[in-house]
């Protein structure tokens, strides 16, 4: 008796890309929200050196950890896993004390960590990521 995956290549993609979209989906809807604006004016503060570098430094590493899950490869997959919590932290950057998100940012935004999440948990879970990792698997 053949056993199918519980998870096939294409959904675990669908959700790496539902959880990028919904992200900016968010990002978009607070960039154009007439209240974010005002509130980001009232209360913006310049960001130091040291966490621009390492908010850029953090960016980078989170692409080629998305584009390596996305043709599946291990060392993504580690990096990922251990990666996942502290760049939870980068929100803790004092450039980063204050943030206002409006109604529907937020909902996307949450949406997008939920997806998040459920990556984080099938990485997790061997019976989940084997077959898609697996070499001899379509």
């Amino acid at each position: 008796m053949k056993k199918d995956p519980v998870l096939t290549k294409s959904k675990f993609r669908l959700l790496l890309i539902a959880s990028l979209l919904c992200i900016c989906v968010g990002a978009i809807l607070d960039v154009y929200d007439e209240r974010s604006i005002a509130v980001s004016e009232l209360l913006a503060t310049e960001p130091q050196n040291w966490e621009i570098l390492l908010t850029g430094l953090a960016s980078i590493i989170a692409v080629i950890m998305l584009a390596g899950l996305f043709f599946f490869k291990a060392w993504a997959r580690t990096l990922y896993l251990y990666s996942y919590f502290p760049l939870l932290l980068l929100y803790l950057l004092p450039s980063f004390s204050w943030t206002f998100i409006s109604g529907l940012g937020a909902i996307f935004y949450e949406m997008g960590n939920i997806f998040a999440t459920l990556i984080w948990g099938i990485l997790l879970l061997p019976s989940l990521y084997q077959p898609l990792f697996s070499t001899n698997s379509e």
